[in-house]
């Protein structure tokens, strides 16, 4: 894990300083982050990091560090371009993995399991009728605030929605971007 630690330092960071309950927001300001590249695997950590970062920040009594640690160890076993050779979204596994580690599931336990497969596979289907072909903003929006219900629901906890999407700011460094047909298109 020390050499993804040196390379999400920054997202830990920021993850530790929120103190907002609203995952989309906090993806957001990740994602805005001079250091966030446009496209690529880090949105495999992101969007997980938003969720758990803000179910300890929305009361749910968890260690934060140590979750995100994890979350670096398991996101990093999903590679770059995962949507196209493994026919899933790396952004919906984040959110899985995420439930999954503040859940504390292993595959023989019965609490948590396929509520934590159920949420991928609605993620997978949201993300799946916006369009292909892929985009990572677009994605990780998509998860992370179809995730928000799912992650309330089942910790106990109040996450907030944002009261609107926000404008993609990388759409024209996009070649494949589906412009108008994106509802984050700017």
């Amino acid at each position: 894990m020390g050499e993804k630690a040196a390379e999400f330092a920054w997202a830990k960071e920021l993850c530790q300083q929120s103190k907002t309950t609203c995952p989309a927001d906090l993806l957001e300001e990740l994602m805005a982050a001079p250091e966030c590249p446009a496209f690529g695997p880090v949105h495999h950590f992101l969007t997980g990091a938003a969720l758990l970062t803000c179910a300890v920040n929305a009361g749910y009594n968890s260690n934060l560090d140590t979750q995100l640690d994890e979350l670096m160890t398991r996101s990093a076993c999903v590679p770059g371009a995962v949507c196209a050779r493994w026919g899933t979204c790396g952004a919906a596994v984040s959110c899985g993995m995420a439930l999954a580690i503040v859940q504390d599931n292993a595959p023989l336990k019965t609490e948590g399991w396929s509520e934590t497969q159920l949420m991928v596979a609605d993620l997978l289907k949201q993300i799946a009728l916006a369009g292909a072909p892929r985009c990572c903003k677009r994605d990780a929006r998509i998860a992370v605030r179809e995730a928000t219900p799912w992650f309330s629901c089942a910790l106990g906890i109040e996450l907030t929605l944002p009261n609107q999407n926000p404008t993609c700011a990388v759409s024209k460094s996009n070649a494949v971007c589906i412009g108008e047909a994106c509802q984050y298109h700017g």
